[in-house]
């Protein structure tokens, strides 16, 4: 890891830890205490709140919004127009959809699969390897997996 400044559309620098082959498309807004890991893909117009850590080798899809204290693990590919609410945690190997909402505080579990346009409210969990299709919703504190 290695610590860049980054210049934030407003014009305010942050210093962010990326990871070796990092890229980080335009007009992204980064919080203070971001992490983002080797391999990452940041796409354009979107914005990782502080204190959010990316893992290795994710795709954040333009137009995205993840929130403050956000945990995204290895191999993660986020949709465009993307939105996962703060402190959530999100686990690895896994997909989420386009124009898909996360609510504050969820967790999703590794290899789990969110189609396009599916909302998880607040506090939901997930299972591991859990599928949920296309324009789902799903309520405040559900689990979603085996019992």
């Amino acid at each position: 890891m290695k610590t860049i400044t980054h210049t934030n559309p407003n014009g305010k620098t942050v210093q962010v830890s990326v990871g070796k082959n990092v890229t980080i498309g335009e007009n992204v807004t980064i919080g203070k205490f971001v992490t983002i890991g080797r391999g990452s893909t940041i796409g354009e117009d979107l914005n990782i709140g502080q204190g959010s850590n990316i893992g290795k080798h994710a795709i954040i899809g333009d137009g995205s919004t993840i929130g403050e204290n956000v945990t995204i693990g290895e191999n993660v590919t986020i949709g465009k127009f993307v939105t996962i609410g703060r402190g959530s945690t999100i686990g690895e190997d896994l997909n989420i959809g386009q124009g898909s909402n996360i609510g504050k505080h969820a967790i999703i579990g590794d290899g789990s699969t969110i189609g396009e346009n599916v909302t998880i409210c607040e506090h939901v969990t997930t299972g591991e390897h859990v599928t949920i299709g296309k324009d789902s919703y799903i309520g405040l504190y559900s689990y979603i997996g085996p019992e």
